[in-house]
């Protein structure tokens, strides 16, 4: 079933996801495979049937995985599996969405907040070596 009660605001590559994975004409290919994750069944067929009619998933299937990752999506460890997930990435709730990317958001600031961190601490450090009077 294809949703339209999408939050406002809300990123397009989520509404992209979650409409293709909920998409029952993509099961073959990509579907849900619990209540908070979907598994991509046929990874070849997905490169050619499904992201070139997706932009918001990029031009590989490298930079598609590594979107995933930056939007909050987990990869679920399976044998050989392409299955990815989050808490907040629902079957038939959509609305919850809002939920993830705000987390996202959240932890790319925290991220950014320690590497400035680490690299202000490293500029100290270096600064008291070279002035190190012995």
């Amino acid at each position: 079933m294809v949703h339209n009660c999408f939050p406002r605001g809300l990123s397009s590559f989520y509404v992209r996801v979650y409409q293709v994975v909920d998409d029952p004409s993509t099961d073959s290919i990509i579907s849900w495979s619990s209540n908070n994750s979907f598994i991509i069944w046929n990874v070849g067929e997905f490169r050619r049937k499904i992201m070139p009619t997706c932009v918001e998933f990029g031009f590989n299937f490298s930079s598609f995985v590594a979107k995933l990752r930056s939007h909050g999506f987990k990869r679920v460890k399976g044998p050989g599996q392409m299955e990815f997930g989050d808490e907040y990435f629902v079957v038939d709730q959509p609305q919850l969405l809002r939920l993830m990317m705000v987390e996202a958001l959240r932890t790319k600031r925290n991220a950014k907040k320690a590497k400035a961190k680490a690299r202000k601490d490293r500029v100290q450090v270096e600064f008291l070596l070279k002035h190190l009077q012995i």
